[in-house]
């Protein structure tokens, strides 16, 4: 193509290239000093990134031969100039870029979520660092890195993200990471009398699925509220009101309990307003933080560290959040009007309706392996995968 406009990788990066021209004036002197300054330095990662290329030696080869990349006017830099670069540009700019962008662009936000608050799954996922990298010391004979991530639901994107060596805690990342009005679902990992407390004390939410040896004693029992086809599968259904035997806090919280697909699993939360399938239903995608994780690792490249220095560690995985962001901007905006239209519809009337909608979406007898789709999750499946989980194919 000799028109730049028609190329796709020009709409995709277009609204962060005020952001970078803004950055890039508050550096006078940068573009004259340096080939591979600030701006070329940025869009040729994003083009990396975003065109599948696992490493730097690669994307120096592919800026040298392409054809997509000469069209484009992407600079032609040696490796050693995008090690400087990496060391040159701080990775706190780029994480400005990263809340800058998340001010600026509006995402699709999912009603029926909506209707219920704001909600994150929090993880953290490994990523494997080579012998050299000394900081990141995690076991005897291995060095890894570890993700610490925030994934809001309600929109589908991350919102906050932590860098740290392997071995570090994640319920201390999560500290960290609180934000006042926000539930945070997690895994067992992070239960802690301690962490429930700061939650709390941040103004926060949570469900947390418990461990197996949790003392407590119950203090009050709650009517179930479940979608009647939802005993196909879940079995012994609980939702009490306990109090933690050894918390020193003393706090009130509520356990839902019950069996699914053969597993026992208990959920522990401070949300007293949500019904029960509400709170099994918001747990269950807590495995959306899991696909965002394979998403970085598998379909993104990120295995492979571009730079082994921190900062550039940090630089490369906010590159991997913005371009997460971008990729599911230009998705949305090549969507039909009817998706368009779910921002303008009340979130109350998807709370009102939501048994009625589940039930309808029902035709026929369901299989064990579809258990996941019940309630919320069978209104929303169709249109999670279409509006808003990113594959490979949109790279």
């Amino acid at each position: 193509m000799n028109d730049r406009n028609q190329l796709v990788f020009d709409e995709i990066v277009a609204p962060i290239l005020p952001l970078i021209h803004e950055e890039t004036q508050k550096q006078p002197r940068d573009a004259t000093t340096y080939t591979l300054s600030f701006q070329p330095f940025t869009l040729n990662l994003l083009f990396a990134l975003i065109n599948g290329i696992k490493s730097i030696s690669l994307l120096v080869t592919e800026t040298k031969t392409s054809t997509q990349a000469k069209t484009l006017g992407l600079v032609i830099a040696s490796n050693s100039m995008y090690s400087e670069a990496f060391h040159r540009y701080r990775a706190q700019t780029y994480r400005t870029l990263l809340y800058l962008l998340l001010e600026k662009m509006n995402f699709l936000k999912i009603p029926e979520i909506q209707a219920l608050g704001r909600f994150c799954c929090v993880d953290g996922s490994v990523f494997p660092a080579i012998i050299t990298m000394t900081w990141a010391a995690y076991q005897q004979k291995r060095n890894a890195i570890k993700l610490h991530l925030a994934f809001e639901l309600n929109r589908m994107i991350p919102t906050q993200f932590l860098s740290t060596e392997a071995n570090a805690s994640e319920r201390k990342m999560l500290r960290r990471m609180l934000e006042a009005g926000v539930t945070y679902i997690a895994d067992r990992g992070y239960v802690c009398f301690e962490l429930f407390h700061d939650i709390n004390y941040a103004k926060a939410h949570f469900i947390i699925r418990a461990t197996s040896h949790l003392l407590y004693d119950i203090y009050e029992t709650f009517s179930v509220e479940m979608p009647e086809h939802w005993s196909t599968f879940f079995t012994d259904v609980q939702d009490r009101k306990i109090r933690l035997t050894n918390d020193a806090h003393q706090h009130d919280y509520r356990l839902v309990s019950f069996v699914a697909m053969g597993e026992y699993f208990s959920l522990i939360t401070d949300r007293f307003d949500l019904r029960t399938s509400e709170i099994i239903m918001l747990y269950a995608y807590r495995w959306q933080v899991e696909l965002i994780f394979r998403f970085l690792k598998r379909t993104m490249h990120g295995l492979h560290l571009m730079c082994h220095h921190p900062s550039g560690v940090e630089t490369q995985f906010t590159l991997y959040m913005i371009s997460y962001l971008l990729l599911l901007h230009f998705k949305q905006k090549c969507a039909p009007v009817e998706i368009k239209k779910l921002d303008e519809v009340a979130p109350e009337s998807y709370h009102e309706q939501n048994d009625e909608s589940a039930s309808e979406s029902w035709k026929g007898t369901p299989s064990p392996s579809m258990f996941y789709v019940c309630g919320l999750v069978s209104l929303l499946g169709d249109r999670v995968r279409q509006y808003w989980k990113m594959g490979i194919h949109w790279l």
